[in-house]
């Protein structure tokens, strides 16, 4: 009885822990929104169409190699409103896996999208207004570790009677690993008048 009753304790206790796992593995990031409230009716305003277009590239440059957004990727223009601006700042502080900076979904959704031409970052957004905004996409790279792994068996020396001499050494080859890391790209771009086509390139 007493047996059973511990092997029954046992198995609460293991259970316990392992929900308690599933609970920690599954807590959700805390985020932080700007302190300002987002003023809809001024970036709707700016979002208006317009005759200006803004053309150009994004790119991300890490380890000596230039990245690029996908071909079609999505790529987003905002209107500089305050609430975007303290949001970016958040960013810096807040970005991480348990911590992060956000906005308001409806400042999130007062955009205009458009999407890569090519696999070489270039975008255009046409019929804009007048003014200031902030241009970005997600740009996927590539981190490459190599490590020494054993490709054989251990060769030894022997001498003529098959005696071996030394210790031998166990032959070795480079192996690479790529670990995938994304990172959002943008920049402010202005556009002063009309019927203007400015040009640009975004880059880290």
């Amino acid at each position: 009885m007493k047996h059973h009753l511990r092997l029954t304790l046992c198995s609460f206790v293991i259970c316990l822990l392992s929900f308690s796992l599933t609970i920690k593995a599954q807590k959700k990031p805390e985020f932080f929104l700007p302190a300002s409230a987002f003023d809809s009716a001024t970036a709707y305003k700016m979002l208006e169409e317009g005759t200006n277009t803004i053309q150009g590239r994004i790119s991300l440059k890490k380890r000596g190699y230039v990245n690029y957004p996908g071909f079609k990727e999505k790529v987003l223009l905002f209107p500089v409103t305050q609430h975007l601006l303290e949001y970016l700042e958040l960013q810096k502080k807040y970005n991480s896996k348990t911590k992060q900076a956000a906005m308001t979904k409806e400042a999130s959704m007062a955009r205009i999208e458009t999407k890569t031409i090519d696999s070489k970052g270039n975008f255009v957004f046409t019929d804009l207004k007048p003014g200031k905004y902030y241009i970005v996409s997600l740009v996927i790279w590539e981190k490459v570790t190599s490590s020494q792994v054993v490709s054989g068996p251990t060769v030894a020396n022997r001498n003529i009677y098959g005696v071996q001499i030394g210790a031998g050494y166990t032959p070795t080859e480079t192996q690479y690993d790529a670990t995938a890391h994304e990172r959002e790209v943008g920049d402010f771009v202005e556009i002063t008048g009309d019927g203007k086509v400015v040009t640009v390139t975004i880059a880290k």
